[in-house]
């Protein structure tokens, strides 16, 4: 299996499109690190290169789509919503390979969108036609798979639909370990999910291993990983329902960047 970014599904000689999606991988890098205002910045300068590109038809949209995710993470749900939705139009009808995969991926980020207003049926059809379109793809979209599977298996989760969580979480993993390997964080990020499905009828465990497991995530991604915050964000939602309020206080003490409990 392949391990590659969306944004490598083109492959051409052009410099300018190598220098355009060097540009975006290190937005990518940005984001992952929590620097919104640079990874912002970076997109913009991509979506103006992109207007010049031989390739535009793919790289306007990608940039579209990479908007509309730091808009959604800097809270901007309308601005999201506008980007999102002419990336996901300008590449819905087309039928090459790469462009596929583009709106597969952005029907991934798109579910976050509807998860942050509260709509996570929404954020399950999204995600699930998401899994169906990467599923016909060759063996070099797998990767994509993966992280749908993991986010699908997520609100699974949050919707209590823990047996199927279970299998898909499963199936996430062992793509993950057959490209990236159990060291990389996104493997990290389907093994909490793995965590909540295998003790979720004991609350006990679950606590004391999704905490275990989130720190070790911590010093591995930095305390405003996006994937981090979100499950940290359900997870102190999920304390402060039930009432463990010195659990929820100890949690805030040793992840700096859930602040918004």
């Amino acid at each position: 299996m392949v391990h590659k970014r969306v944004v490598d599904a083109i492959e051409t000689a052009d410099p300018k499109f190598k220098h355009w999606k060097t540009r975006i991988k290190t937005a990518a890098g940005a984001f992952e690190q929590g620097e919104l205002t640079e990874t912002r910045a970076l997109m913009f300068r991509a979506l103006a290169e992109a207007e010049g590109l031989q390739d535009k038809a793919f790289a306007v949209p990608a940039c579209n789509l990479g908007i509309a995710v730091v808009s959604l993470q800097q809270g901007n749900l309308k601005e999201s919503k506008e980007y999102f939705d002419k990336g996901l139009n300008a590449v819905r009808t087309q039928p090459d390979p790469a462009s596929v995969e583009l709106y597969a991926a952005g029907l991934r980020f798109r579910a976050m969108l509807h998860e942050r207003e509260g709509d996570l049926a929404e954020a399950e059809n999204c995600l699930r036609e998401s899994v169906s379109i990467l599923q016909k793809l060759n063996a070099e979209s797998a990767i994509q798979l993966a992280y749908s599977l993991s986010d699908l298996s997520y609100i699974l989760v949050r919707t209590e639909q823990i047996e199927e969580a279970a299998l898909l979480i499963r199936s996430a993993m062992e793509i993950l370990i057959a490209t990236v390997g159990s060291e990389d964080p996104t493997f990290d990020w389907a093994k909490i999910i793995y965590q909540i499905c295998h003790f979720s009828r004991d609350e006990e465990s679950l606590m004391e291993t999704f905490e275990m497991s989130a720190i070790k995530w911590q010093y591995k991604v930095g305390a405003k990983h996006p994937n981090l915050i979100r499950a940290l964000s359900v997870y102190a939602a999920a304390l402060k329902k039930h009432g463990h309020t010195e659990r929820l206080k100890e949690l805030k003490d040793n992840f700096s960047g859930l602040l918004d409990f």
